[in-house]
């Protein structure tokens, strides 16, 4: 085919065996019978030709037909694919809403629910699931009025009347070089175990400090610490009944031996 001549050693031969199908689309006759052909190395088989035949041509541009049918397929089988995704993201989502923990509130005109306040990295760990295990950061935030170790969120990205989403607040680490952390004070841990009046000054002094997880960890520290009380209250009524009963029983089995009940019963 002279200097001018491409080979294409990759086209494999129709066999005459086979039926030529001719009730067919034609991208599926140029699918089955061309090999596709990359831009890069059309471009580069024109670069190296002044004069390129007709019939190389025309497999040239076959192949690279061919190419684009099958980049649409795959780019098609991608977008079908992915809109499957984001069906099921949506399932999962409109599934994870519904099984919200309940509590309703009324929305404004900005689709905040109100007495929200902006989030601003207040509580940064409160991520919001939307399923796939995807999740998006809350934006707005409120805590709870009857548990101040807990806080309510949204994301606002999916319109007036979003669920709230709740969240257990707790302190951060310091994690400055400068402030290094050290041993709680004994003056601090008598405020939290001590007289009500005590803890309640403690704690009206983090709130002003606009912490949220450090009061929700004083609150928690106390609720911790009236709990223990209480278990240990009743450990020692249980441990006093214990003792009592063991007595009742060495008294029991003292009178049983006394009237020589197994020699009676033997």
């Amino acid at each position: 085919m002279s200097d001018h001549s491409v080979n294409y050693s990759v086209t494999s031969p129709r066999p005459d065996s086979v039926k030529l199908v001719t009730d067919v689309h034609p991208s599926a006759i140029i699918l089955n019978e061309n090999a596709p052909l990359s831009p890069n190395t059309v471009l580069a088989t024109l670069a190296a030709h002044d004069k390129v035949p007709i019939k190389s041509l025309r497999e040239i541009i076959t192949g690279l037909i061919t190419t684009i049918k099958l980049r649409e397929l795959a780019w098609e089988a991608d977008r079908t694919a992915m809109r499957a995704c984001i069906n099921h993201a949506e399932d999962h989502l409109e599934s994870a809403m519904e099984a919200r923990e309940g509590e309703d509130f009324d929305f404004d005109e900005a689709g905040v629910p109100t007495d929200f306040i902006r989030n601003n990295n207040r509580v940064p760990s409160f991520q919001i699931p939307i399923g796939e295990g995807l999740s998006l950061p809350a934006e707005f935030v409120k805590r709870d009025e009857d548990n101040r170790t807990k806080v309510w969120g949204v994301t606002r990205r999916f319109g007036k009347g979003e669920p709230a989403y709740a969240h257990e607040l707790f302190a951060r680490p310091v994690e400055d070089p400068s402030f290094p952390a050290e041993p709680m004070r004994p003056w601090f841990l008598r405020l939290l175990q001590g007289s009500t009046a005590s803890y309640t000054h403690l704690r009206e002094a983090a709130d002003k400090l606009g912490d949220w997880g450090l009061a929700a960890d004083i609150v928690r520290y106390r609720q911790c610490e009236d709990q223990l009380r209480e278990l240990n209250t009743t450990i020692h009524s249980l441990c006093a009944k214990a003792d009592l009963t063991e007595t009742l029983q060495d008294a029991c089995r003292i009178c049983l031996g006394a009237a020589n009940t197994h020699g009676r019963l033997a």
